[in-house]
């Protein structure tokens, strides 16, 4: 019964609603493919979807028919539509939220592209498609799952996502699971033809797409892993690029007219640098990339590790260093997004084996993300992303508590209406008898949820 209650308080959330209506209204699911065939409408599906890690509650509860809700089977179909463009879901919600924060933040702040991967395991899969061999580089081993690929922008203040791509391995031997069988004319196929792709071409794509559709990018940034010469040149038509560059010796630089390594630029601005050696920043030169751009190359000390340090290279020549520094730093913002879909949001709470399907459930956690940002900007507290999300599951709780409370209110003046001139004594025997059930429940909910007064985390 508890599980009945929640889902009522669910289908009241006046905060969900108000998001739903401003960013994703049912004009904007039928422009991008979302319109149901048959059964519940695709917005309340939706809807139940966002809010179930707030709940507790999970899809596999919905066979039982007492629950307010449609069957699982309905959740299912409208992950496994090939029909349906998530990206150009994702995509519509993205510009609406820049569209919103833009104006809150000043204009010298520059806005910036963010691009990098994660790993998305499924260690205990064995039959799921595309299912891949990868490697994760962090950690230095191996994991069965694909390689999540994401873009974003970013103000200095909120990360907004803007496009996924779930990769596999390229090489047909290296995959664990089998190939969908999709018409490769749907975005379903599109997106499964996507997924076999070098991440590196994939990446280029997603940035300049990006750039294109948010049109108010200042920067883009990357990771060591993307930071090839080619890649550099090609997204830096677009926009200055910002990014750490390996220590290899397959990228070289030309300065005045002597080809060096990135250890021997190393070596030359320790040499020429005048600062304190207790100043994170080491130096800078403009060289040139060999079949790449000309770039600045910063090089910034390790804090925490005596002797190693790391190279920062911009290809907008004329920034100064601490400038560079500081927006390479935005990269970080990426990474609490990965933190948080993983952690909080759900992102492992379900397990399709459909790739079809995992694309869309990714992209729905995505929407999590973008609805908790969106809420967390435009209120006065300034909260961490995990204290707003204990914040938005206790609320909901106390959602159904006052339900139940409501529910009281109601038994009790229908059991007055029904026998006015029952005695006092046997009346309120009456009533106990028939608030027993949900009576002990509001008893315990309030000994042990003490959320009425919420605290949040600063």
């Amino acid at each position: 019964m508890w599980d009945k209650l929640t889902i009522y308080s669910i289908n009241n959330s006046h905060w969900m609603k108000a998001w739903m209506k401003q960013f994703c209204n049912s004009t904007d699911l039928a422009g991008t493919g979302l319109y149901k065939i048959r059964g519940a409408a695709v917005s309340r599906l939706l809807q139940l979807f966002l809010l179930l890690p707030f709940s507790g509650i999970n899809i596999y509860k919905f066979k039982k028919t007492d629950l307010p809700v449609p069957g699982r089977d309905a959740f299912y179909r409208l992950l496994c539509q090939a029909r349906y463009n998530w990206r150009k879901l994702i995509y519509h919600i993205a510009v609406k939220l820049i569209a919103e924060f833009d104006p809150l933040t000043n204009k010298n702040n520059p806005r910036v592209m963010i691009a990098d991967d994660s790993p998305y395991m499924r260690n205990r899969s064995k039959k799921v498609e595309y299912l891949g061999r990868q490697h994760d580089h962090s950690e230095g081993r191996y994991y069965r799952g694909f390689r999540l690929l994401s873009t974003g922008w970013s103000d200095g203040h909120s990360f907004v996502p803007c496009e996924l791509e779930l990769l596999t391995n390229q090489d047909p031997d290296k995959r664990l699971g089998p190939d969908p069988s999709l018409d490769r004319r749907s975005h379903g196929g599109h997106r499964a033809g996507q997924a076999t792709r070098k991440a590196t071409d994939l990446a280029e794509e997603m940035v300049i797409r990006g750039i294109k559709n948010t049109g108010n990018v200042d920067y883009v940034v990357f990771d060591s892993w993307f930071a090839h010469p080619g890649l550099l040149h090609r997204v830096g038509k677009h926009a200055p690029v910002v990014c750490q560059v390996k220590n290899v010796p397959t990228i070289q630089y030309r300065h005045n007219k002597r080809i060096h390594h990135l250890q021997g630029l190393y070596e030359k601005v320790c040499r020429l640098s005048r600062r304190d050696k207790k100043d994170p920043i080491i130096g800078s030169l403009v060289v040139q990339m060999l079949s790449g751009p000309d770039v600045r190359v910063v090089f910034v000390r390790d804090k925490n590790h005596s002797g190693k340090w790391m190279g920062l290279v911009c290809t907008d020549t004329t920034r100064k260093q601490e400038k560079i520094c500081q927006i390479y730093a935005r990269r970080w913002d990426i990474e609490v997004f990965y933190k948080m879909v993983k952690q909080h949001l759900g992102l492992y709470d379900m397990e399709p084996r459909n790739y079809v399907s995992m694309v869309a459930y990714t992209s729905i956690v995505f929407m999590r993300y973008m609805m908790f940002i969106y809420y967390q900007r435009v209120q006065i507290d300034e909260m961490t992303l995990p204290g707003m999300f204990r914040q938005c599951a206790k609320e909901l709780q106390s959602a159904t508590v006052e339900y139940c409370l409501l529910m009281l209110q109601w038994e009790f003046v229908a059991s007055i209406c029904h026998n006015p001139m029952q005695p006092v004594i046997s009346f309120l025997n009456s009533f106990s008898q028939q608030i027993q059930d949900f009576s002990n429940m509001i008893r315990v909910s309030l000994l042990t949820n003490n959320h009425l007064t919420i605290n949040c985390d600063s």
